[in-house]
């Protein structure tokens, strides 16, 4: 906005049109367009206030919503744990074995009792392995007869033994390879390591039954200034030389370094094929980066490894159980017979439960809703005894959880019901903000917010919905009956429920499957979870059929479902409010109404600037053609005055 003045005339610049409101007509013109068109602005603001009313209420409509969503997905989600409608959550048990041997758990269709398991065979896995030993010992190059032992006086060499690091120091007395075998045990103890020259080099090894296991040499430390002399290399042998293979090493290195071992193919590769699935591996893969390459394959279903203990490969199917569950070829190459020459047949489970023998192709068996897992065989004449007890206390936290947290919700909805919305206290105007702090404004609001969704009809009808199912019989067996009483029936609180746990807990000892078909009984004809597309002929069949669960189920869909139903409707509320992440999140009623109140305001905001406009040009005008006259009588004044 521009101002200039000139003589007793005030012209103001608005949005590129000149207003002119001098002091000619002596008029206040800005107070007077501004009372023209207070009607007008009345107007706008009653709109911005329905709009930002409709605003609210959206906003309350949506945070109950998302309570009511949450409370779906913990007691209304097949997937939950909490979820009221699987029959484990009336069906806990304690679990014992007398045996490690066997270890049990259960599923939704175990009933109490004891029962004896004896294992006499476990399940295994096909699998191949390593013949022997796949590493070669550590052996020199050089003939024993031709070792210059005089050349070893006063150097030493280093050895770790499964990660223990010893030093043997040699001298003029070592003079053969008894003599070395002296210093070496001096270092690391008796009977721990053998030196051997029968097969016409040195080999050092590890000594039967000595329970040595890696066997590593290497030069000791040297330096530029401190050489060392290699005794190693006068023995033939290199630095680092292990009786244990490296998984980082590749198969160039391993086709030498591994008993007996292989060849490549004409193209200088491995190539192997596992349950039908190819591998061509390079001289230069690692040991490692094979092993990688076939456990992460989805297709071959084995998994393979290697053993430093037993200084094995092993590749074993993923599958227990007898039959070909392993199949391994080779074309070329002789990787197969140097690295996984010994086959091992996969075996069954064989088993007997409360004197019924079973055989199975896995360790874990699941008998009469009990889930047995095999840990080993029992002993001769001693079978494990597996005792399921129900475990009441569980059942009953399990419903009094679910009975808290209905009670927080539906508290929830019926604090809102009930709030009084005060008229003394509509949306402010952006006028009447100018005027107030934040702390006023806020205050205000929140006072403003109070009573938006009182007496809402979907709202109530969804909570007498679900008071009236909690409070019907199903097969004879009602929620009271088993000690949880409608709040409404005793303390008039709007379907608050209580729990009597003494009621409750024998309930659930006494009568188990009258409390489990009370919440989890589905309907026959229309079962599960599918029920957005039904007619209401169906629905009433499906009703009537089910326990309290699904019909507390179905209500939820009918208020939050994003599914439509058979005329494409989603749930009321979000019909009526609409979702995040939803295609309701803009297509819903109150979003209708707040676009149709946006376009309105904007409508009349236009005619607003527009009636402005054409009051200031009249005005404008006006001081005009008085401040013209001004100037003539003025002229005339003095005319006369000479």
């Amino acid at each position: 906005m521009a101002t200039s003045s000139s003589g007793s005339i005030a012209a103001t610049t608005v949005n590129g049109t000149t207003r002119m409101t001098g002091l000619s007509s002596g008029l206040d013109v800005d107070s007077l367009v501004k009372q023209s068109v207070a009607a007008e602005t009345t107007k706008v603001n009653k709109l911005k206030q329905q709009k930002q009313k409709a605003e609210w209420i959206q906003e309350s409509y949506r945070d109950i919503t998302d309570d009511i969503q949450a409370f779906a997905d913990k007691y209304f989600s097949v997937s939950s744990t909490s979820s009221i409608m699987n029959r484990q959550t009336f069906q806990a048990f304690a679990v014992s074995s007398s045996s490690t041997a066997v270890s049990a758990d259960y599923t939704g269709d175990a009933v109490a009792g004891t029962h004896t398991v004896t294992v006499t065979q476990l399940a295994t896995a096909a699998a191949k392995s390593t013949t022997g030993k796949l590493s070669k010992d550590i052996t020199g190059t050089t003939a024993a007869a031709s070792i210059n032992y005089a050349a070893l006086a006063n150097t030493s060499f280093k050895m770790t033994i499964d990660g223990a690091s010893y030093t043997v120091k040699l001298d003029s007395t070592v003079t053969d390879a008894t003599k070395l075998q002296a210093a070496i045990d001096s270092a690391v103890g008796s009977n721990k390591v053998t030196v051997d020259t029968s097969s016409g080099y040195l080999k050092i090894s590890a000594a039967t039954n000595s329970g040595v296991q890696k066997i590593t040499v290497s030069d000791p430390a040297s330096s530029s200034s401190s050489p060392v002399t290699s005794s190693l290399s006068i023995l033939g042998l290199t630095n680092k030389q292990s009786n244990r293979i490296s998984t980082q090493s590749t198969l160039a290195t391993l086709a030498t370094s591994v008993n007996g071992g292989f060849s490549f193919d004409s193209h200088d590769q491995v190539e192997l094929t596992i349950n039908g699935t190819n591998f061509s591996f390079d001289k230069d893969t690692t040991l490692a980066e094979m092993i990688s390459e076939v456990n992460n394959s989805t297709t071959a279903g084995v998994t393979m490894k290697y053993d430093e203990i037993s200084d094995k490969l092993i590749m074993t199917a993923a599958k227990t159980g007898a039959g070909t569950t392993l199949t391994v070829s080779e074309t070329g190459s002789t990787f197969l017979s140097a690295a996984l020459g010994t086959d091992t047949a996969g075996q069954d489970a064989k088993l007997t439960v409360d004197n019924v023998n079973f055989t199975r192709s896995s360790n874990t068996v699941t008998i009469s809703g009990i889930i047995y897992t095999l840990n080993k065989e029992t002993p001769a004449g001693t079978p494990a005894t597996i005792n399921v007890a129900q475990d009441a206390d569980t059942i009953y936290k399990n419903i009094s959880n679910f009975v808290d947290d209905y009670n927080a919700l539906i508290n929830t909805i019926n604090t809102k019901l009930a709030e009084e919305y005060d008229d003394d206290y509509p949306p402010l105007t952006d006028d009447q903000k100018k005027d107030m702090s934040d702390d006023e404004i806020k205050n205000w609001e929140k006072k403003a917010k109070v009573g938006l969704l009182a007496s809402d009809s979907t709202l109530s009808s969804f909570v007498g919905n679900m008071r009236e199912v909690l409070s019907e019989a199903i097969s004879g067996v009602s929620l009271s009956g088993i000690g949880i009483e409608p709040g409404d029936r005793k303390y008039k609180e709007k379907g608050k429920l209580y729990i009597d746990e003494d009621k409750l807990k024998s309930a659930i000892k006494n009568n188990p499957e009258g409390v489990l078909n009370l919440f989890t009984k589905q309907s026959t004809d229309f079962p599960g979870t599918n029920m957005r597309k039904l007619t209401a002929s169906q629905r009433t069949t499906r009703y009537k059929q089910e326990g309290i669960a699904y019909r507390l189920y179905d209500i939820l869909q009918d208020n939050i479902s994003t599914l439509g139903d058979s005329h494409g409707n989603k749930g009321l509320l979000l019909e009526k409010a609409g979702i995040k992440n939803d295609t309701t999140d803009t297509d819903n009623a109150l979003s209708d109404q707040i676009k149709d109140l946006k376009t309105r305001i904007e409508k009349e905001e236009k005619h607003l600037d527009s009636e402005e406009d054409r009051l200031y040009k009249k005005y404008t005008q006006l001081e005009k053609y008085i401040n013209k006259m001004n100037n003539q009588l003025s002229q005339i004044s003095a005319i006369t005055s000479q």
